[in-house]
């Protein structure tokens, strides 16, 4: 097995990936590619190694969403979809009552975007009747967590917008 991770596919890694495919093998060779985000001139060039896998070569690639993968691509393998147990994040302050300080311990964290979406359900749930406009942060959050927006950003925007529909209750 020979593994290609990195959180990008640049084509740089796929350059990588097709030196080491074209190199010729008698042994079964499994190459794994591993990347959250999946460039679309990236994965272009990674086509044709697909449509045209050299002898003794099996491709996998590893990603968080088959939609993250060209349906080009998708049409040549077949789909293994693998869930695991999302991480549970308990929070430790009531989310009807934020503080300051609250905020700032939850912005030093640094949290994987599993965390993250657990983090802004773990939030939600412990809310009292939220606002319109609470509701709304929470539903464009999810969205921009699936988008690779800044972690603390997103959560500076959801408990901020929640204190301050607390304060004017």
């Amino acid at each position: 097995v020979k593994v290609f991770e990195d959180n990008e596919l640049k084509l740089e890694l796929v350059k990588e990936i097709k030196e080491f495919a074209y190199q010729t093998t008698k042994e079964k060779v499994f190459i794994l590619i591993k990347a959250i985000n999946l460039r679309v001139e990236s994965q272009n060039a990674l086509l044709k190694l697909l449509e045209e896998t050299p002898i003794n070569i099996t491709f996998l690639i590893l990603t968080t969403s088959k939609y993250a993968v060209l349906e080009t691509i998708r049409s040549r393998m077949a789909l293994k979809y693998i869930k695991y147990p999302s991480p549970k994040i308990n929070i430790s302050f009531n989310p009807n009552r934020l503080t300051n300080n609250d905020i700032y311990e939850i912005l030093k964290q640094k949290m994987n975007k599993n965390e993250l979406k657990s983090f802004i359900y773990e939030l939600f749930n412990g809310l009292n009747n939220p606002s319109q406009k609470v509701l709304q942060n929470f539903e464009m959050a999810i969205k921009l967590v699936d988008l690779n927006a800044n972690r603390s950003a997103l959560c500076a925007l959801l408990m901020l917008s929640i204190r301050q529909s607390n304060a004017s209750i």
